[in-house]
């Protein structure tokens, strides 16, 4: 009989799972319908009239890694990493999750971290966009890359990283070899 709190863990793991795969399917979308990466659309102000000049990308077809985890709304205008959720947003297929002004907010993943998209991850093991997620607990992490991909940390589409000790990974840190107790990990999605 599983206790209150595993329900509670495993109803995030499902969340994020269905989030992990909304969210690409979202970015693929975008890529289709418009010819460009969203947060790189350099036409994204002319194609969307609640966007400006500022939340266009540079079109040279990567999303830029700057602010992969940066929560911050103040930091506008915003690097493609997070122009990323502006277009997804001002294209119809991201939906809610702006607290304040700006569309450029990245969603919360449900362990208290965020979603974030960037390209590359880890140092070059990826070298294309990838979406991440922080703040995951090792079994959680474990779970999301098991059911996934083949559950282990430094194979296959999804890899992860021990955050910081401040809990802010950001794609960047190296590869971890075995989910461990105690640790929270950035895992990144090949996209």
């Amino acid at each position: 009989m599983l206790t209150g709190q595993q329900i509670i863990q495993n109803a995030r793991i499902t969340n994020a799972v269905n989030a992990i795969q909304a969210y690409q399917a979202q970015f693929q979308t975008y890529a289709q319908n418009y010819g460009a990466l969203p947060g790189d659309d350099p036409s994204a102000a002319t194609r969307f009239s609640n966007l400006g000049v500022a939340d266009n990308g540079d079109g040279n077809g990567v999303v830029g890694t700057n602010n992969s985890f940066d929560s911050t709304s103040a930091e506008l205008p915003a690097g493609e990493s997070r122009l990323v959720w502006a277009h997804l947003r001002a294209a119809g297929l991201v939906k809610n999750q702006v607290t304040n002004s700006s569309t450029a907010i990245q969603p919360p993943n449900p362990f208290g971290g965020l979603f974030g998209f960037q390209n590359g991850a880890f140092n070059g093991v990826f070298t294309t966009t990838v979406l991440c997620l922080n703040k995951l607990p090792s079994g959680a992490a474990q779970a999301i890359d098991g059911r996934i991909d083949d559950g282990a940390p430094d194979k296959g589409t999804i890899q992860a990283s021990v955050d910081s000790s401040s809990g802010t990974g950001s794609g960047n840190g190296t590869v971890a070899h075995t989910y461990s107790d105690g640790q929270t990990y950035t895992l990144c999605i090949r996209m």
